[in-house]
């Protein structure tokens, strides 16, 4: 497995979310809740043994892994971060699992260098919510796809769909302060609908749109995924002045009754799966 600098390191801690211990925990188990909405996706584009792909924000690489373990020996991963934290973990892990062809780049997505027609497929997950320019990152992709090359885009699509039932105040105001966060930083947490016209515009053609949406009910699994997201981030948004210290605790003690009630359920964010081709 090889790691590169690339031509544009990053600082150490760019995310909005963090790079540390906690935050790489709570991706880990984020993949793994989602694992098989991501095969089913690059099963539909046709990801497979000896193909070359593009993992683009890669974060940590747990999508890079099994991408690399996906086209086995004969093919090749390009897994590219901002992140050098999340880039050295990747090697690591790697580097463990006998995975010489993968290799992890640390370069910002914004600035990322393709060799043309270089690759068969290129995958990005939970990107382009963060991005002030989507068109000028999905062209940075495609000009690295072949013709008939396939790009695997997955993100959110209404973030205000998202909803604790039985309904709770308190936690939508978590959810307008955490949309108002994203909006600061040039993030548009409703990007999944902007995403399929960008990528027509780019030189691909939309191949199919894939619902993603799942419904967490409290003592399962699924049920982690929004628990770590807000309960790390919500102590931020207070300190970004977003919330007041009321408004947390006010938070915490719904989302707490609403984990005794059987009936309660949160309808997580809906997302959109998008698959296109070069033409």
């Amino acid at each position: 497995m090889k790691q590169t600098s690339g031509p544009d390191p990053a600082p150490e801690d760019p995310y909005l979310l963090g790079t540390d211990a906690d935050e790489r925990r709570r991706l880990e188990t984020q993949h793994r809740l989602w694992a098989e909405w991501a095969h089913d996706l690059w099963d539909r584009a046709g990801f497979g043994p000896g193909d070359r792909l593009l993992d683009l924000g890669c974060g940590p690489g747990f999508a890079s892994v099994e991408l690399a373990e996906r086209v086995g020996a004969g093919g090749r991963v390009l897994a590219v971060d901002e992140s050098a934290r999340f880039i050295g973990a990747l090697a690591r892990e790697a580097g463990r699992r006998g995975l010489a062809q993968l290799t992890a780049r640390v370069e910002r997505v914004e600035t990322l260098r393709l060799e043309a027609g270089s690759l068969d497929g290129a995958f990005a997950r939970w990107l382009f919510c963060f991005l002030p320019e989507p068109l000028a990152v999905i062209e940075r992709m495609v000009s690295g796809l072949r013709p008939g090359g396939r790009l695997v885009v997955w993100d959110y699509l209404n973030y205000f769909a998202t909803a604790l039932h039985p309904r709770s105040p308190a936690f939508d105001r978590v959810l307008a302060a955490v949309y108002e966060s994203w909006r600061r930083t040039g993030g548009d947490l409703n990007v999944g609908e902007r995403l399929p016209g960008v990528i027509a515009k780019s030189g691909c053609r939309v191949l199919d749109l894939v619902p993603l949406a799942r419904f967490a009910r409290p003592g399962t699994a699924l049920w982690l995924w929004p628990t770590g997201f807000f309960f790390g981030y919500v102590p931020k948004l207070v300190e970004a002045g977003l919330l007041t210290e009321a408004e947390r605790e006010s938070f915490e003690a719904e989302w707490r009754e609403r984990e005794q009630d059987p009936g309660a359920f949160l309808s997580a964010p809906p997302m959109v799966g998008i698959i296109a081709e070069k033409r």
